[in-house]
């Protein structure tokens, strides 16, 4: 009597264990894969910050300010107006006598710019130059200026300017008189260039007015 309980049982047991398989094979539990995808919140990109799994992107606005000085060939001012000649220095013909022309010491300029927008940059700027021969002759401006950016990347940018201020012309003769005029200042840079790094950068422009005609020189950033 006990073994015929025991395969009672037993057989039961066996029917219930296939008959849960075959329900599992009917109906299988799909346990499928969660992904999930993290969006960047408006709130996180706020104040600079850029998330580990995202490439930095070059902020202009972190580099707003800059002070450049730069040296170059006379300006169009200079030659125009001061009469200065573009043989800059011819040497002496012989014992005795004098240079036939007038020796130049380059036009040098410091400006300050202020990125305003990223396209758009105001700014300053003081130039002088120097000659010497029979005279000396000191040619001056200062300038409020405004540059259109083309390119503005963290290495390159790319821009056109114009410039308006007043020019003085100051010429000392061999007597000792000084004599002088004063005239508005007007400048167009049809093409300018910065490059280089972050805080220190290079800079070749071309001017048609009272600055350099072409200059090359150095930036700073804070």
């Amino acid at each position: 009597m006990k073994k015929l309980l025991l395969s009672c049982l037993a057989l039961i047991a066996a029917t219930a264990i296939y008959a849960q398989e075959l329900q599992s094979e009917a109906n299988p539990q799909e346990n499928p894969t969660v992904v999930v995808v993290r969006t960047t919140s408006p709130a996180e990109t706020r104040g600079g910050y850029v998330p580990q799994n995202l490439p930095a992107v070059y902020d202009w606005r972190t580099r707003r300010q800059s002070v450049t000085i730069s040296v170059g060939l006379p300006s169009v001012y200079a030659t125009g107006f001061g009469g200065h000649s573009w043989s800059f220095y011819i040497p002496a013909s012989g014992p005795g006598s004098t240079p036939s022309s007038e020796i130049f010491t380059g036009a040098w300029a410091i400006e300050y710019n202020y990125n305003v927008l990223w396209w758009l940059r105001l700014g300053a700027s003081a130039n002088y130059e120097c000659w010497t021969g029979l005279a000396q002759t000191h040619d001056m401006s200062l300038a409020a200026r405004v540059d259109f950016t083309y390119i503005n990347r963290e290495h390159v940018t790319v821009y056109s300017g114009l410039s308006t201020g007043v020019y003085s012309h100051i010429e000392r003769a061999t007597d000792g008189s000084v004599r002088g005029r004063f005239l508005p200042a007007v400048n167009m840079t049809p093409i300018g260039l910065n490059f280089g790094g972050q805080h220190v950068f290079g800079l070749v422009e071309t001017n048609i007015g009272s600055a350099s005609v072409l200059r090359v020189g150095i930036g700073f950033r804070p």
